[in-house]
């Protein structure tokens, strides 16, 4: 009941997005209602224009058809409008400012969320939903007021005659609950359809974006045949829900076929008794569509409205802080730090499962400190802490002795820079992705920040040097060219702490060597935390913590920890051998 409830709210939540296009509605409603009258129109002079056809009143059978002519033209002039307000003036203010409100939500979101879920996911909501929301308000509205004309017609008709009105409306109840039947399958298909069809986008966003890796790996059979087994899965069901869809649609029109043969053959009856008048029968004849119309109205509207209940619910679950948290920060703004940091007893746990256990760390403005340890360790997951990717207790971790969630983002992001094992590079130019970094950044800072991170001759060698693009994910560089862009990153943002989470793994020991002298010119004015596996990239940092199961087991120079802690002396030698 609870969840029922709350997908009410969420179907009356998103209809804030349509008070933005307040008057246009308002417009379109009317037009709507004008085209309801042409409907309820139109049948009437056709069939009092076919009886002065048979009678051969020319006059009058000329008079009908300029009638109809003009009803015509006003019809199609109305809808002409309507699409075109829908289309210019509700649909596409509607979709945008969805699409503003999720892609804004999503840069908000905590990392945890990207962890949990897949960019298929994110990309299909925002793709589709949105796009699926506007065109249900155009499809209700316009069978909403289809049904109310279709109604007046058939209280017409049953004004008319009440007994061909009876014979209609036991014919479409008949049809309503076969086809209610038939529906309720179709529906749970659909939903296990619109399972597997984010299984699908999600699969195949994957599998494009590491199209290299699988070439590379040799795994292209394998994953060419998941795709296949998940094609074939989307294939079934759609057949499936087709083969029901397509049998409904015959078994409806069968039956809609009996009706018509039952009205006019009772309607002749009815005739030849003097009971019913022949133009009476016909018009009743030509309305049989408004009478079938009613169980498609109504229909489409329940389809419809339980789509817009669903899209509804996906948008304003992306949107809940409940599903999908957002990243708080504080409001302290500190425009340059000093670069001191400290951790308090800080402990973690991710999925339930201890990362880090009691942790505390000092350092002072401008050391440069090493974090080594095994695989799992916790090194990494220090460092998100640091730079707030993953939230954490209050008093536990400080910057220039602030309580970190008392700090602005701009605060913590624009004085930190983070530096991964595997940077993300942007599909776009050497220079464009440096520019990224700041505003009205210079060419002679990317050139500088270039060359410190030992990459500029390198660019200079390419054709179009700074101008390169590098392709989606940085597809034209190198493993260690990634990391040494994304140092000049780091150096163009000008952090004064600098996190690195292995960025020099995927060097060569010369271009380590030199980068390392490199990193020693600027690390007179940084603070800087090096996460590293290679003993060799840290033993000239100014103090190095040794971490074990989430612990600090050590902590000292190079000399002082290969003297007194296993630990180290154990790393030390496994890298030496």
């Amino acid at each position: 009941m609870r969840k029922r409830n709350s997908n009410k709210n969420y179907s009356v939540k998103i209809l804030k997005y349509f008070s933005t296009a307040k008057l246009s509605l308002i417009f379109l409603t009317i037009l709507m209602i004008c085209i309801c009258v042409v409907e309820i129109i139109n049948p009437i002079i056709s069939a009092n224009l076919l009886i002065k056809i048979t009678e051969f009143n020319v006059n009058d059978a000329i008079k009908f058809s300029f009638l109809l002519i003009i009803v015509s033209l006003i019809k199609g002039l109305f809808n002409q409008c309507v699409n075109y307000i829908y289309l210019k003036q509700i649909k596409n203010k509607i979709i945008l400012n969805i699409r503003k409100d999720m892609i804004k939500r999503i840069f908000d979101m905590k990392i945890v969320n990207f962890d949990i879920h897949t960019s298929g996911e994110f990309i299909n909501r925002l793709k589709n939903d949105p796009e699926q929301i506007s065109s249900i308000l155009s499809i209700v509205q316009f069978s909403f007021f289809n049904l109310l004309a279709d109604l007046f017609v058939l209280i017409y008709i049953m004004y008319i005659n009440l007994f061909l009105g009876i014979i209609y409306i036991i014919s479409v109840l008949a049809i309503y609950f076969y086809q209610k039947n038939v529906l309720n399958k179709i529906k749970k298909i659909q939903e296990e359809s619109e399972t597997i069809s984010d299984k699908n986008a999600s699969l195949l966003n994957e599998i494009l974006h590491g199209i290299r890796d699988i070439k590379i790996l040799n795994i292209g059979v394998k994953t060419r045949n998941m795709v296949m087994k998940s094609l074939t899965d989307t294939t079934n069901i759609e057949t499936d829900k087709n083969i029901k869809s397509s049998k409904l649609y015959e078994t409806v029109n069968l039956l809609q076929s009996i009706t018509v043969f039952v009205v006019i053959f009772v309607g002749i009856i009815l005739v030849n008794n003097n009971l019913i008048s022949v133009t009476s029968l016909v018009v009743i004849y030509m309305h049989r569509t408004n009478i079938f119309d009613l169980i498609l109205c109504y229909r489409s509207i329940k389809e419809y409205l339980n789509e817009y209940s669903i899209a509804s619910k996906r948008i304003f679950e992306l949107l809940d802080d409940s599903n999908f948290p957002i990243e708080k920060f504080g409001t302290k703004k500190i425009d340059k730090i000093e670069g001191k940091i400290e951790i308090k007893d800080l402990s973690f746990a991710y999925n339930k499962k201890t990362v880090l256990n009691n942790i505390n760390i000092a350092i002072s403005p401008n050391d440069t400190i090493g974090i080594v340890g095994a695989s799992g360790s916790g090194k990494t997951t220090l460092l998100n802490l640091i730079d707030k990717n993953y939230n954490v207790e209050n008093n536990k971790i400080y910057i220039d002795d602030i309580d970190i969630n008392e700090l602005s983002e701009d605060s913590i992001r624009n004085n930190i820079a983070f530096i991964s094992q595997n940077p993300y590079i942007f599909n776009l130019t050497i220079k464009e992705n440096l520019e990224l970094m700041g505003n009205n950044v210079t060419k002679k800072e990317i050139v500088k920040a270039c060359k410190i991170a030992q990459i500029h001759d390198y660019i200079m060698s390419l054709p179009n040097q700074y101008d390169t693009l590098l392709g989606e994910g940085g597809a034209n560089l190198s493993g260690g060219q990634k990391q040494r862009l994304a140092i000049a990153r780091a150096l163009i943002k000008k952090s004064k702490i600098i996190l690195f989470d292995e960025a020099t793994s995927a060097l060569d020991n010369v271009t380590q060597y030199e980068l390392q002298k490199s990193l020693n010119n600027i690390s007179e004015d940084r603070t800087i935390l090096i996460v590293a596996h290679r003993l060799s990239t840290i033993k000239e940092c100014n103090k190095i913590f040794v971490m074990e199961n989430g612990k600090i087991v050590g902590e000292g120079t190079h000399s002082e920890l290969l003297k007194n802690n296993e630990c180290y002396k154990k790393l030390y030698k496994e890298e030496n051998k």
